[in-house]
């Protein structure tokens, strides 16, 4: 029951996951465009140069449909209710489409018609759910005006269906694309070849017959003719719809790997429990041989005998499913808000949910009942009416053990693997980053705020005792929103080969996060880019022997004036633990600082939370106050691996559980055949010690021959799965003798209470058994 509710919901999870933005019609036919770049190392953009989406339209006849969007997240959103302002913090933003968006997928209209009105500037889409939350009724919606960021506003000229839960469009307003020259302009230049935003997607709907290969070579000329002079070399490719979700390169969520290792687990559950049934049943074996001796006396044949028995096995597997099948759908809601997901178990609308139920009922069928099925009917009968088996007859007590191997090779295999996981998600908490994120939050600056009011908030705020430190920025040292831009050093004309990560900070930004300096002096304050940090990193690639080398030196980063090198900074990771250390430059920027840092009393968060929150409402009382801490942010990087963490946790559980059910049932077989045997030591003289070691010294022997073998096999895996990070955790010796000692507890506890039951029978009772 355990392990089909458990497939059950893993097979669900896969499916969901699988079927990502699998419903938009003809979706083997639309492509992401994405962007891979070179320099000194490969990296890849889920986004390409604003640009590109109209060119390709305008130059080539490759597509059906062709369509730009730009999303932002976190967007302040208000409206007008009842003649009462509203406020709003739409975490999934807001993203402005190109009219073309929805010839490409599959958002149905529940209200109003998709209309060349969506091609003027300041119109908009919101989802049905979106519009009950405004408006109280979705068809009020219609004509009523909303304020973005109290600076746009727009016109809501249809309601969209609420957009499924597999789908990575996940944004619920969705404005006309020529609304974004009065919100950012950049994002609709058609010179705007020098950068790329993560921001901005382009997606294409192929003709028929159309090979994405023809698509990529007629865009292969692009960086060339429009970005001649940059070292960063642009290739376009082409992105399949149904790789978006599982590819890690392009910002994809769900590593198609990890639901391969799901996968198995659930196969691996499965396998176990029918090989559990299998000892189970052969262990009782001796409680029905007066039957098969009856049966056969009386002219029944091996045929009918092993259907017989394989019925019976139907009909327990057949109420395990049920009741398994029950079991997973009442905790499917647990299991979505555990995970933070919409999975969703319609039997009638999914189709594969009733297949896999099936396929697991006639698969635990077969494998739990073909081997005792076999065992009992080849019985002879006289041996059967005796109750005497040989032990060939028997089918050998080296399969039961052979069972028990496999079952706890599979449970040690998922507690190391557990316990690897488990190390790698303290290691990457506890990790010294090169920086002090503990305390620190990061308030967003919203775009309608002068430089002026953001670093009068700072001002302020420095007069409060339970605020530290304060530094206006674009975001914390470590972040996944880079800002990557070319270098030109000193007197050369050429961008050097590697990617600078720009950290916009002033001068407190040291400070606040308590980076190290290691040459030099701190940056000045001001407003814009005049002098220029850098890390050890950068030296690194410049090739300079000591960080007293750079200093004085200048550079040109994104086009700018170039800027002296006042200082080095101590190495920090500037992104997740899965990446290496970039070069890093820390330098003020007044155009691209997003953020307010403030460093809080650890003492007295609240009140430091309390300072924050109205001074910012002071200078901003249009907006609506939000925060993150930093070292929430970071872990946030490693939602994925939690997810997984989680999931094997409560799956190793079941897995031990079922583990121990099968050493039950060998203990069980074992005292059956060994009964006049404990007898006979009793009546020498044995102690009851020396029985439970009678017992205990065959699953010494199990327990340590399923370690040699789960050990290799975990350290691969283990291994393999690390090879996501650059920095990594020991698998140390600590790691595998854990997992045996877990094992060891497991073993000795589902023996004891047998054996020590065996060990205290009365010898008298034990002899007149047999």
């Amino acid at each position: 029951m355990l392990s089909i509710a458990s497939g059950l919901l893993i097979f669900a999870y896969i499916s969901f996951h699988l079927n990502f933005d699998s419903f938009h019609k003809d979706d083997d036919r639309i492509y992401r465009i994405v962007t891979q770049q070179k320099r000194d190392v490969i990296s890849y953009q889920s986004g390409v140069p604003s640009p590109l989406g109209e060119l390709v339209r305008t130059d080539y006849d490759f597509e059906e449909s062709i369509a730009r969007k730009v999303a932002f997240q976190d967007i302040q959103v208000n409206v007008n209710r009842d003649g009462q302002l509203v406020k709003y913090i739409e975490d999934a933003g807001v993203t402005f489409a190109e009219p073309a968006f929805f010839e490409i997928f599959n958002f149905p209209l529940k209200s109003g018609t998709f209309t060349k009105e969506f091609e003027e500037p300041n119109k908009a889409y919101i989802t049905e759910s979106l519009a009950r939350k405004y408006f109280g009724e979705s068809s009020k919606a219609i004509g009523e005006s909303m304020r973005m960021d109290n600076s746009l506003n727009f016109t809501v000229i249809g309601i969209l269906k609420d957009l499924p839960a597999n789908t990575a469009q996940k944004s619920e307003i969705y404005l006309s694309y020529k609304t974004l020259k009065e919100y950012n302009d950049w994002f609709i230049n058609s010179d705007s070849w020098g950068g790329i935003s993560s921001y901005m997607h382009c997606f294409i709907k192929l003709k028929p017959g159309v090979n994405p290969a023809q698509v990529e070579a007629a865009m292969q000329p692009f960086p060339a003719k429009y970005r001649p002079q940059s070292s960063n070399i642009h290739t376009y490719l082409l992105q399949p719809l149904n790789e978006m979700h599982f590819n890690p390169n392009y910002d994809g969520v769900m590593p198609i790997r990890t639901l391969w290792t799901l996968g198995i687990i659930g196969l691996f559950l499965l396998i176990s429990a029918c090989l559990n049934f299998v000892n189970l049943a052969t262990a009782q074996v001796f409680n029905r041989l007066k039957e098969v001796g009856v049966r056969k006396s009386l002219g029944s044949k091996k045929e009918q005998l092993f259907w017989q028995f394989l019925t019976e096995t139907s009909l327990i597997a057949f109420v395990a499913t049920v009741l398994g099948t029950g079991l997973a759908y009442l905790v499917f809601p647990y299991m979505n808000e555990l995970f933070d997901v919409r999975v969703s178990m319609n039997f009638l609308k999914d189709p594969g949910l009733l297949l896999f139920i099936f396929s697991a009922f006639v698969l635990t069928t077969i494998v739990s009942g073909s081997y005792p099925g076999v065992l009992l009917a080849g019985f002879k009968p006289i041996s059967a009416l005796k109750g005497k088996l040989d032990r060939v007859n028997i089918g050998g007590l080296n399969l039961r053990r052979s069972l028990i191997i496999v079952q706890f090779v599979i449970s040690q295999v998922l507690i190391i693997g557990m316990l690897v996981i488990v190390k790698q998600m303290r290691f990457a908490q506890n990790a010294d980053l090169g920086f002090d994120k503990e305390a620190v939050v990061l308030v967003p600056v919203t775009s309608e705020m002068k430089s002026t009011e953001f670093h009068l908030i700072k001002e302020r705020l420095k007069t409060y005792s339970d605020i530290r430190s304060t530094s206006v920025c674009l975001t914390s040292p470590t972040s996944d929103s880079n800002w990557g831009t070319s270098v030109i050093f000193e007197n050369k004309t050429e961008q050097e080969d590697f990617r600078m990560i720009v950290r916009s900070g002033d001068a407190d930004y040291l400070e606040t996060f308590g980076l190290e300096l290691v040459a030099g002096r701190n940056i000045h304050q001001s407003d814009t880019l005049t002098e220029l940090l850098v890390n050890q990193t950068f030296l690194k690639k410049m090739n300079f022997s000591s960080p007293e080398d750079a200093l004085g030196k200048r550079i040109s980063i994104g086009g700018n004036v170039k800027v002296p090198i006042v200082g080095v900074v101590k190495d920090f990771n500037d992104q997740s633990l899965h990446e290496d250390i970039s070069a890093v430059g820390i330098g003020a920027a007044n155009e691209v600082f997003y953020s307010v840092a403030v460093k809080l009393n650890p003492q007295n968060i609240s009140g430091g939370l309390a300072a924050v929150e109205k001074e910012w409402t002071a200078i901003n009382p249009d907006g609506v106050f939000s925060y993150e801490f930093v070292d929430e942010k970071v872990a946030g990087f490693y939602q994925s691996e939690q997810t997984i963490l989680s999931l094997i946790k409560i799956f190793t559980m079941i897995a031990i559980f079922i583990g121990a059910m099968g050493l039950y049932g060998l203990v069980s077989f074992m005292v059956e055949r060994k009964t006049k045997e404990i007898g006979v030591r009793k009546v020498l003289g044995g102690s009851v010690e020396s029985i439970l070691w009678l017992f205990g010294k065959e699953f010494v022997v199990l327990v340590s021959v399923s370690f040699l073998l789960a050990a290799p096999i975990a350290w691969w895996f283990s291994k393999e799965w690390l090879q996501d990070f650059e920095f990594q955790t020991e698998v140390g010796i600590g790691i595998f003798l854990a997992s045996l000692g877990i094992s060891a507890v497991i073993a000795f506890a589902s023996v004891l209470y047998k054996s020590l039951r065996a060990s205290l029978i009365n010898p008298v009772e034990s002899l007149r058994s047999e």
